[in-house]
């Protein structure tokens, strides 16, 4: 049970089963639909824009921008120029 309130920040991505990607901000779903919404809800009665088929195929949650901060913290292993 995931509710639009706790991904706010983030946007979805639903795949339509026509190869259709459609991508939303979830303040937007928060602003028309609420924010004790879930997602399962908002995936069930979804509607591809392009055909207009209801049933989606996949959702995602990902998150957009401040990608320079993406890997900040990221654990890598330094080359080490004297191992060869």
């Amino acid at each position: 049970m995931v509710l639009l309130l706790s991904i706010r920040n983030n946007y979805i991505v639903l795949n339509c089963r026509c190869g259709h990607v459609g991508i939303i901000a979830v303040q937007e779903l928060i602003d028309v639909l609420g924010e004790d919404v879930e997602l399962d809800v908002v995936e069930r009665s979804a509607r591809c824009s392009s055909c207009g088929f209801k049933r989606i195929s996949s959702v995602q949650i990902i998150y957009v921008g401040a990608s320079e901060y993406a890997l900040l913290g990221a654990d890598t292993k330094p080359e080490d120029d004297d191992a060869e």
